[in-house]
């Protein structure tokens, strides 16, 4: 994901589309504050805290096999979200 609260769809030098697989999607956001602001962020904990929000869980790690969870992030193996328990 990526985005830029300031009016601006790119940032100088950033073409993140060169590096990203093709496999892998990338979310963007551009606007200003008053427009990210109406984001109806309490929707979306809502729905997390319901267990509604869709998402796919990938993989679950414990918190001492984090640097095998990030080792996935990298390698893009996940196949979905990662999720680390404390």
């Amino acid at each position: 994901m990526t985005g830029i609260v300031g009016n601006s769809w790119s940032l100088k030098d950033f073409s993140p589309m060169d590096s990203i697989p093709t496999s892998v999607c990338l979310t963007s956001y551009d606007g200003g504050p008053a427009a990210f602001m109406s984001t109806p962020l309490q929707e979306l904990v809502d729905q997390i805290e319901a267990g509604t929000l869709p998402m796919t869980v990938g993989k679950t790690f414990k918190l001492d096999e984090i640097v095998e969870a990030h080792r996935t992030m990298e390698e893009n193996r996940a196949g979905g979200k990662i999720v680390i328990l404390t």
